[in-house]
């Protein structure tokens, strides 16, 4: 060095070198966010001060974007993931209320079929009801010899029920008997079973003391066979015998259960 020479004043520094120098400070103090600007520096060092100035603010602005995209990549996949997860709820609800809907739909229909059918089973019960009722007035004003008005009125619902026999009440018989007095009538039938059973059901509500029937007599214990008496009519064969209470009021509409 010549002697006189200032110090430092041999030395030289080209402006690539300078720039590399101060690149590689702020590389030191920024740490990793400026990594880029070291290469894009260092590849280019015959470049002056204002070139290197653009490329190192390319460098902090690829730097600062990387960043960003590096820390916002969990957390835009988050942001992702609550609108999927709403958008999934969403359309699972709606397909929960629309099975709710069908469900609900479903059984107003079962229950209207139920409403319709117990109001068709309701009509139909009225009209057999009205049909019974009808049964049992249906106009018959027989005396049949004038026996008791309670027996008259058993005898006139029974023809309502039962028409198109012949209805004898008070008459002469041979032996003991409830037809002189008033209180028996004999349905003339060779097919007198439904007659019988229904007198025999509805024996109390009618005032009926017992029924005799096909040579047999029922006094509401069951039938009992009778002996031979040597006649279809003297056995009751061709004809339903019903004796009555004395003193009875008969509850007719009880025949409206043998139409």
């Amino acid at each position: 060095m010549p002697a006189g020479a200032p110090r430092g004043g041999a030395r030289h520094r080209s402006p690539g070198r300078a720039a590399l120098r101060h690149g590689a400070v702020a590389a030191g103090l920024t740490g990793g966010a400026l990594a880029l600007v070291g290469p894009a520096v260092i590849a280019l060092p015959e470049q002056d001060a204002t070139s290197t100035l653009e490329l190192s603010a390319q460098g902090l602005a690829l730097a600062d974007t990387a960043g960003s995209a590096g820390s916002s990549g969990s957390s835009s996949a988050a942001a992702v993931s609550p609108v999927s997860s709403a958008a999934g709820g969403a359309a699972a609800a709606d397909l929960i209320k629309a099975a709710e809907r069908d469900r609900a739909a479903d059984t107003a229909a079962a229950q209207r079929a139920e409403d319709d059918a117990a109001a068709q089973e309701q009509a139909a019960q009225a009209a057999e009801e009205q049909q019974r009722a009808a049964s049992v007035d249906c106009g018959a004003s027989g005396s049949y010899g004038g026996v008791a008005d309670a027996v008259q009125e058993v005898g006139n619902a029974m023809e309502c029920v039962f028409p198109g026999h012949d209805v004898l009440g008070v008459g002469s018989r041979g032996g003991q008997s409830d037809h002189p007095d008033g209180y028996a009538l004999d349905f003339m039938t060779t097919s007198g079973d439904a007659i019988a059973d229904c007198v025999i059901e509805n024996k109390d509500a009618l005032g009926v003391s017992y029924v005799i029937w096909d040579q047999r007599i029922n006094t509401g214990s069951g039938w009992e066979g009778m002996e031979d008496r040597g006649g279809a009519t003297a056995n009751h064969e061709d004809h339903v015998h019903i004796s009555f209470e004395r003193g009875g009021s008969p509850d007719v509409s009880a025949l409206r259960s043998c139409g």
